[in-house]
């Protein structure tokens, strides 16, 4: 009988180191996987307005973490500005999330690099940590149903035939009297 309770004690202690070591992976160092729900938000934009994750539903969405301090950050951001728009008018949309506390810098950033896309403000980080980012920038692709299909965390060119391509595909067809892509040949 004490064989049986010494096993279970180490099956006990055993099982509850694995489940910690899970669960402190779960919390912080690694981001949200393709297939996770997007945690919603709610933030104030630089120009004012607010942004609501939950009211692009339908849409597919590009949330990428960023900071003007950020020097990789700093390098994406002209082809997150083509990225936008190029499809933009197809139904992509590009949110970029700043991570700066000083707003008047952020304001300045946005300004002197022609930005257009909409920027929420995450002051505190705390919607950085409801995706459990590891660093900047980081982006998340968001499907129409609100789940995350692909994340990158590193800079990245945005703008590539290939990005494009991917993007595109993601994006409903349009199938209005102006696409002649669909139309018969004449």
């Amino acid at each position: 009988m004490r064989e049986i309770a010494k096993f279970a004690a180490v099956l006990l202690i055993v099982g509850g180191a694995a489940f910690g070591f899970i669960s402190l992976q779960e919390k912080k160092g690694y981001g949200l996987r393709p297939g996770a729900a997007a945690p919603a938000f709610r933030l104030r934009t630089l120009g004012g307005g607010t942004t609501d994750l939950g009211a692009l539903r339908g849409r597919v969405v590009l949330v990428n973490f960023w900071a003007t301090w950020c020097p990789p950050c700093v390098a994406e951001m002209p082809s997150l500005e083509r990225l936008h728009r190029t499809l933009g008018p197809e139904g992509l949309v590009v949110l970029g999330v700043s991570e700066d506390e000083d707003e008047k810098a952020a304001a300045e950033f946005v300004r002197r690099y022609g930005l257009t896309f909409a920027i929420p403000r995450d002051t505190g980080a705390h919607t950085a940590a409801a995706y459990r980012t590891t660093g900047y920038p980081e982006t998340f692709v968001i499907d129409r149903d609100g789940t995350v299909l692909r994340t990158f965390v590193g800079p990245a060119e945005w703008d590539t035939p290939d990005a494009l391509a991917y993007f595109r595909g993601l994006l409903p067809r349009r199938t209005d009297a102006t696409d002649r892509s669909t139309s018969p040949a004449r």
